[in-house]
């Protein structure tokens, strides 16, 4: 199930980023209700790239420890999946709330900074695996 978790999170980040592909779409023209509800679209822009590469990143190390028949600790899934879903809904949330750029609660703050350290943290660890995995197959 843990290696499971990699799929399903980057399936979770690319249907954002999909329904993200609507929104900018929708809000391109810059008129409407849906500009007064996402006054920020280069924040949503940034979302929608990152939710991309999150997916990307994801599906990449599930087919990679498939391949290598490594199975990673539960602890490297749970932070690589937590931070990239949650670290690009940072820039989401500055799309929507334009005023947290300049000045971001401390809320906001400590959620970026978990979700940043959660990102490193599982994604560091899952690229060493994979690399040590891959050179004790060579």
């Amino acid at each position: 199930m843990p290696l499971a978790a990699f799929a399903l999170s980057a399936s979770a980040c690319l249907f954002v980023a999909l329904i993200e592909a609507w929104l900018l779409l929708i809000t391109a023209k810059g008129s409407g209700a849906a500009s007064r509800w996402i006054p920020n679209i280069k924040d949503l822009l940034k979302s929608h790239i990152d939710y991309l590469m999150m997916a990307l990143f994801l599906f990449v190390f599930f087919g990679l420890f498939r391949l290598l028949a490594v199975v990673p600790p539960g602890w490297v899934v749970a932070s690589a999946c937590f931070g990239a879903f949650f670290n690009p809904a940072g820039f989401l949330v500055c799309a929507l709330r334009p005023s947290y750029v300049v000045s971001p609660p401390g809320a906001f703050l400590a959620w970026m900074l978990l979700s940043c350290v959660a990102t490193t943290v599982g994604f560091a660890a899952a690229g060493w695996m994979i690399a040590a995995a891959a050179l004790t197959a060579i």
